[in-house]
């Protein structure tokens, strides 16, 4: 438990994470969908959830030729963990 806090538990991680439950985003797009979130903050959630392997950033081919994120294989297995907190909370 305290290691799955140390990778999620700072303060926007979880609900970065639940913006990319719903498939890749753009910088932009992840602002928008998490209003209160400065860029600065938002730029270091996404290093830190990258460099912890459950996010990559990758870029989308011409035309589009912009650089989205997206949760890795094992990012996708917190989904259940996501569903249970969300029941927990109702």
């Amino acid at each position: 438990m305290a290691h799955a806090l140390d990778l999620v538990g700072d303060r926007w991680a979880l609900l970065v994470i639940r913006e990319l439950m719903l498939g890749p985003r753009r910088f932009a797009d992840l602002r928008a969908g998490l209003p209160g979130i400065s860029a600065n903050v938002l730029t270091q959630r996404l290093e830190e959830l990258e460099g912890s392997a459950i996010l990559r950033r990758r870029k989308l081919p011409p035309p589009a030729n912009v650089h989205v994120y997206e949760l890795t294989e094992w990012g996708y297995e917190s989904e259940p963990v996501f569903q249970v907190l969300g029941r927990w909370a109702a």
